[in-house]
């Protein structure tokens, strides 16, 4: 191989190769032009013939003949050295399993004859152009798409084949015949709908089959072929490059009618992955194509599963995502039956992020009172790269949050969570969804530190009755749990405090959830810390917080500039007063 490489390079002038393409003035030794690989205004591309090479001095782009049609031509290595091959009149010897180049010659044409065929086949069964009038694909659709019928006579292909003197046995090899010499051939595909698979330099190598009536199953796929990779091709690509090329773009979706579809509507740049799940290598073969892959799969359950596992493989492919919703119940192909073009064109532009895919998923399968909704959420979100946009939602989902009634309380609890999953995230390399552990799981039956304070001080004969002044004044807090207890201790002693031990008065709380509340916090070991200070301490803070609260209110409404700077100015002059480092609303829930 290596010999051949060298024998390639001899051949090939560098200079005439880059040069059919960019404008080369000479320089010296050198050629120079402007770059093809950025915005160049100032000639920084120079070609070097003594060396084979090329290079930009601005973005720093270099390489040799093959470095230059693999780049130029959206290929890989092996077809970049097939193309300069032809060019230099180089035989390739074939590698260890691959055909020689009159082998490979023959099976094309061994493909060609069972397009031909299948081609010839519907244009003369009226059954499957009916279907097809059905699904409103026209004469002009089957024509530009090499649209087939595969007879039910068992072996009219192998017969076809035969006459045209092709090797049953080789297109056996191809997928396209089965059985052996003794017993005979059959086909492959019979009574299918027959739609021809090329690669991305429009070569046949494949073929795909869908029943038209009840059957199982509903799509045959050619296997992998010495002419075929299904992990490396993706369906349309043939004849979506040069829209992708220059939109920079892909719109990824399920099958051949939805691809068809998508381009009827004028949505030219989608590709099928073909009988299997998307692939790295498609993955691979869409990053030389573009920057950008908008996944355009069915709305039900196992599109959803396809485009999660699709998304994580792009991604790390360093694809940009967004995720297009399909109306429920559609895909492209009956959505431009039912509603027409734009419909779909109208999908495809209103492709969202993933991470909004994954929230608004969340969002309609869960509800929000369930604690499995906000380890999901917090695990989306802290795996999000965009910190702007994780934010976005953790402002969203903040009024939302159970138990809290102020959501600024909330989002910084979703704050504090998203960076612990991410701190777990970090000491677990390779694991996208860690196991999500809470110090403070997010139930409603929580208080925040100054409520409890309060709480567990009107539990205390000591503090009692600085606790039930405070404990009545519901607005004060902003935890559903404590405005649950400020209620019940109102309609139990409303106008003085109870006397004696808890366990003399506790009956008179309703509910029972709340008198055992009520009763843990009597005897939690933190209330032999109460001091004087500390409950002073923590009243003043809750007045404070509330007032905060009051004026980061009325900042949201609209205010003149005056208006608004006053309220800045008595925000921070709450602060200096009662600003505590030990003591932080942001210490989360009990």
């Amino acid at each position: 191989m290596t010999d051949e490489r060298d024998l390639i390079r001899e051949r090939i002038d560098i200079v005439d190769l880059v040069g059919q393409s960019v404008h080369l003035k000479r320089s010296g030794k050198n050629w120079k032009g402007l770059c093809p690989f950025h915005s160049d205004k100032n000639p920084s591309f120079y070609v070097t013939p003594d060396t084979g090479r090329y290079k930009c001095g601005s973005c720093q782009e270099a390489g040799d003949v093959f470095t230059w049609v693999m780049k130029t031509q959206n290929v890989d290595f092996p077809e970049a050295l097939r193309i300069l091959a032809k060019q230099a009149n180089v035989e390739l010897k074939p590698r260890t399993g691959q055909p020689s180049a009159q082998e490979r010659k023959t099976q094309e044409s061994a493909m060609e004859a069972a397009l031909a065929f299948f081609v010839d086949q519907l244009k003369s069964n009226p059954k499957p152009r009916e279907y097809c009038a059905r699904r409103d694909i026209d004469d002009q659709t089957l024509l530009a798409w090499e649209i087939g019928w595969a007879p039910e006579v068992g072996e009219a292909l192998a017969v076809h084949l035969r006459r045209n003197g092709f090797s049953l046995l080789e297109c056996k090899g191809l997928f396209l015949v089965d059985g052996d010499p003794s017993f005979g051939y059959h086909d492959k595909f019979r009574s299918r709908l027959i739609f021809p698979i090329r690669d991305e330099r429009g070569r046949l190598v494949a073929f795909g089959g869908r029943i038209i009536g009840d059957g199982h199953p509903k799509y045959i796929n050619s296997s992998d072929t010495p002419l075929y990779r299904k992990s490396r091709v993706l369906y349309g690509l043939h004849r979506a490059k040069d829209t992708i090329g220059s939109s920079r773009q892909a719109v990824l979706v399920e099958g051949y009618l939805d691809v068809i579809a998508c381009h009827r509507a004028g949505v030219t740049n989608a590709v099928a992955s073909l009988g299997t799940s998307l692939s790295e290598d498609h993955a691979k073969l869409l990053k030389r194509w573009c920057e950008e892959v908008v996944i355009l799969y069915d709305s039900d359950d196992a599109g959803r599963k396809a485009a999660e596992r699709a998304v994580s493989i792009l991604q790390a492919e360093g694809l940009r995502v967004r995720v297009a919703l399909m109306p429920a119940g559609e895909d492209p192909d009956t959505l431009l039956r039912n509603a027409g073009p734009a419909a779909v064109r109208q999908a495809v532009e209103s492709g969202i992020t993933p991470l909004d895919y994954q929230i608004q998923t969340l969002m309609q399968n869960q509800l929000p009172s369930q604690d499995q909704f906000w380890e999901d959420a917090v695990a989306s979100l802290a795996a999000g790269a965009n910190d702007l946009e994780v934010d976005k939602w953790v402002v969203r989902l903040s009024t939302m949050y159970p138990g809290l009634r102020d959501p600024l309380q909330a989002q910084r609890l979703l704050r504090r969570w998203i960076a612990r999953v991410r701190r777990g995230l970090q000491r677990q390399p390779g694991k996208e969804r860690p196991a999500v552990v809470l110090e403070h799981r997010p139930l409603p039956e929580r208080l925040t530190s100054v409520e409890f304070t309060v709480f567990m001080a009107f539990c205390s004969e000591e503090f009692r009755s600085a606790g039930w002044m405070v404990a009545r004044q519901r607005d004060l807090f902003v935890t559903d749990l404590a405005a649950q207890f400020s209620d019940a201790i109102a309609a139990a002693f409303p106008s003085a405090p109870p006397d004696g031990p808890i366990g003399s008065w506790l009956h008179q709380i309703e509910p029972e959830t709340l008198r055992q509340s009520l009763s843990d916090l009597a005897f939690d070991f933190r209330a032999l810390n109460l001091t004087e200070q500390k409950v002073t301490d923590t009243i003043e803070r809750l007045e404070r917080l509330q007032k905060e609260r009051h004026l980061r209110s009325l900042k949201q409404q609209e205010l003149s500039n005056e208006s608004l700077r006053l309220i800045d100015q008595k925000l921070r002059d709450l602060k200096p007063k009662y600003d505590k480092p030990a003591q932080s609303e942001d210490d989360g829930l009990f």
